[in-house]
């Protein structure tokens, strides 16, 4: 796999969603992780049920759900996010009718020898990062297991969820000893959009690179690499592929990471009460910019979370001039992958993979339906709602080819939304228009542009305006299960090349109930 400075290669395919089946939850206690300081969301922290393996993570208003049952059981909460410290809490001091705001403390460390050889010789960002890459064998789990979790991919649109599709999913991994991750396999419990959140049909579309409609600034996609979004997701875990390429500039980690990257000192911060190691990540391929953190526990050098960005650099231009200093930047990727340990053993926690895409809108104002009246010679124009200017139009305002031949026009008449148009009859536009009237002509080939047209609202006749959307995919982990406990049958297994949503998907457990649920976010986004 090269990488190039002009095309980001990300591995990864969207595909538009289709509801299936899922499994209802009624009654759930709801609460929002806030920072006691800053009031901010506090975002992909860990829930977990107190000594279980099950819980989830919240989400990025800060938001997350835990059924009611938990209570019922006396059951408590434990709470863990990096950079703060660990808090518990018991399920009957907890509102079961509102939403519960629960403040999280900011760890506070004395500054301290980050890491010593035995030598007391400090090491450097790139020899504590080689330590974590060299001890991966030992400090993740080599035998098979399996993790249960929550799978979502949903955009965010003026600051609000929209097309949020809801997964919950098995993944039967091999173990880190095995490099293959064509070797992994996926269940599906359930999988269901959720109308509750805004629909918007043209963002769900698949990407479309011929017309540009939807599609990533400055990135090539390779559908055939993995699989459905689920796969490609996890592909882009580069912590658990360390031995294969994983996505640009990361490149294979064990190999890539350290040589193609500059580290900044190591700060200090915490884990679940434990110290972490926080090296800051830089790379500045021309034109983009890498940016991210890398965290590494201070005593096993697990890799406990890798934080990566990638941005588009812009020239700042004024008076003609461009200025050196490229003081602006687009976000085109982030991906978040975080670890928790479990049995002595590091498990993924979650992954979030996200997004820019450029989308080019329909246009607001346009032509919706053409006839041809052989009889009189009349293009008619119907537009889909009415012109404010149709009065000012005049014949050097229409343009008109056929089969790459432009036709004229003698005379306009044009009320509200319909412009009627009368060709020309001279010998040399005769031969053009009877081929252009004729029974079987063929519409798709008729190009026409009407300038200087705006509705009552000011949108430009057949102009499509360009948004940028975020967009995400994720995976967060309920529950992990360090032996195989069920037995699978083919037909249970997912089918990888084919969508989530596709009806002929396997699925897993048809009819079984399990007791695992949606982290279904807060319809808003906190600030």
């Amino acid at each position: 796999m090269k990488f190039h400075q002009k095309s980001l290669f990300l591995f990864f395919l969207i595909l538009p969603s289709w509801p299936i089946s899922a499994q209802d939850y009624d009654d759930f206690i709801e609460g929002v992780l806030l920072d006691s300081k800053s009031r901010e969301p506090i975002v992909f922290a860990t829930i977990r049920i107190k000594g279980k393996a099950l819980g989830v993570i919240s989400n990025q208003d800060g938001g997350f759900r835990i059924p009611l049952e938990f209570q019922e059981k006396g059951e408590e909460l434990e709470i863990s996010s990096m950079g703060y410290n660990t808090y518990t809490v018991l399920f009957d001091a907890l509102e079961t009718n509102g939403l519960n705001r629960i403040l999280l403390q900011p760890a506070l460390f004395q500054l301290q020898e980050t890491i010593v050889t035995a030598t007391k010789k400090r090491l450097t960002s790139k020899e504590i990062i080689q330590k974590a890459l060299n001890r991966i064998p030992d400090n993740y789990e080599n035998n098979p297991f399996e993790l249960i979790g929550y799978y979502r991919d949903y955009q965010i649109k003026n600051k609000k969820y929209s097309n949020l599709n809801e997964a919950i999913i098995k993944v039967f991994d091999g173990g880190f000893k095995n490099d293959n991750y064509l070797n992994t396999e996926y269940g599906i419990y359930a999988y269901s959009k959720n109308y509750d959140f805004e629909i918007d049909s043209f963002a769900a579309k698949p990407y479309d690179y011929n017309t540009r409609d939807k599609y990533i600034p400055d990135a090539s996609l390779i559908s055939d690499y993995g699989g459905n979004e689920l796969v490609i997701l996890h592909i882009h875990d580069a912590i658990r592929n360390h031995n294969i390429p994983a996505y640009s500039f990361v490149g294979k980690l064990v190999d890539d990471f350290i040589k193609s990257h500059r580290f900044s000192k190591v700060e200090q911060t915490s884990y679940n009460n434990k110290a972490v190691c926080k090296i800051a990540i830089k790379k500045r391929p021309f034109p983009f910019l890498v940016e991210g953190f890398i965290y590494i526990d201070k005593d096993d050098y697990s890799i406990r979370r890798l934080d990566y960005a990638v941005y588009r650099k812009y020239m700042i231009t004024q008076n003609g001039y461009s200025s050196k200093a490229m003081k602006e930047r687009q976000l085109l990727y982030e991906i978040i992958v975080e670890y928790g340990d479990y049995e002595n053993k590091m498990f993924l926690n979650y992954i979030s993979f996200h997004n820019k895409f450029s989308l080019k809108r329909p246009a607001q104002f346009r032509i919706q339906k053409l006839t041809l009246d052989k009889v009189s010679g009349v293009l008619g124009v119907e537009l889909n709602k009415p012109a404010a200017n149709y009065d000012n139009l005049k014949l050097s305002d229409i343009y008109l080819m056929y089969k790459g031949k432009q036709l004229k026009f003698k005379k306009i008449v044009a009320i509200s939304n319909q412009i009627n148009l009368k060709l020309s009859n001279s010998e040399r536009q005769v031969l053009l228009r009877n081929e252009l009237f004729a029974d079987d002509a063929e519409k798709e080939k008729i190009i026409l542009r009407i300038s200087g047209l705006v509705d009552q609202e000011g949108n430009v006749l057949d102009e499509r305006k360009t948004e940028s959307l975020d967009q995400f995919r994720e995976f967060f982990t309920q529950k992990i299960l360090v032996e195989q406990k069920e037995s699978i049958s083919k037909n249970e297994i997912m089918l990888k090349k084919m969508p989530l949503y596709n009806k002929e998907q396997n699925m897993l457990g048809k009819g079984q109930n399990y007791n695992y649920w949606m982290n279904t976010p807060l319809k808003e986004i906190k600030q």
